[in-house]
């Protein structure tokens, strides 16, 4: 009969184990950008359920009158989830990072667009800057706004513009488009 490890050992035999095939975990979750565009979809069975739950109490929805409501419904729901980054290359499903109630930040920033996007809005996109740090831009009633996913803060106006200022934004995509701003 095996002795029963304890916490800080199967802790250890995990790290070892990543460690060793953090390589190959890498190449088996690389995606494409058709299939990371993709997760922004508003119409996957999740985010059709997420976004019955945040509109519950506001019908009929109109997102000419209730969509900045809903947006920031759908921030809280994505800010109680933790953030938390690898050493390589690892996606979560929407699925998972409810139940675990952690995520990358990309992953949340994915999440909140396809969030955006089933509340119907046309130009809500991730944004990828030049050192990694993800965050959403939408717009409502004329205004710009820019969600940190990695905080959870949320810029708006001119405030959401010179975030980017000394870190420029490298990418950015939904599921309807992918726009690179990298110099070729």
């Amino acid at each position: 009969m095996a002795d029963e490890l304890d916490p800080a050992t199967k802790l250890g035999i995990y790290k070892l184990v990543i460690s060793r095939y953090k390589d190959l975990i890498t190449e088996k979750e690389s995606r494409s950008i058709s299939e990371i565009r993709q997760q922004v979809s508003p119409y996957s069975d999740f985010i059709r359920k997420m976004r019955d739950g945040l509109l519950n109490d506001i019908v009929p929805y109109d997102p000419k009158s209730h969509f900045f409501t809903a947006a920031q419904r759908a921030m809280a729901y994505v800010r109680q989830i933790r953030t938390c980054e690898f050493s390589f290359t690892f996606w979560m499903t929407f699925k998972e990072m409810d139940e675990l109630k952690v995520g990358t930040s990309m992953d949340k920033a994915i999440l909140l667009a396809a969030l955006l996007r089933s509340l119907e809005s046309e130009d809500a996109k991730v944004l990828g800057t030049k050192s990694g740090k993800a965050f959403v831009r939408f717009s409502w009633s004329g205004s710009t706004y820019a969600f940190s996913a990695e905080s959870g803060s949320l810029l708006a106006g001119d405030d959401a513009m010179r975030a980017f200022s000394d870190d420029p934004v490298a990418y950015s995509f939904n599921d309807l488009v992918y726009e690179s701003y990298e110099e070729q």
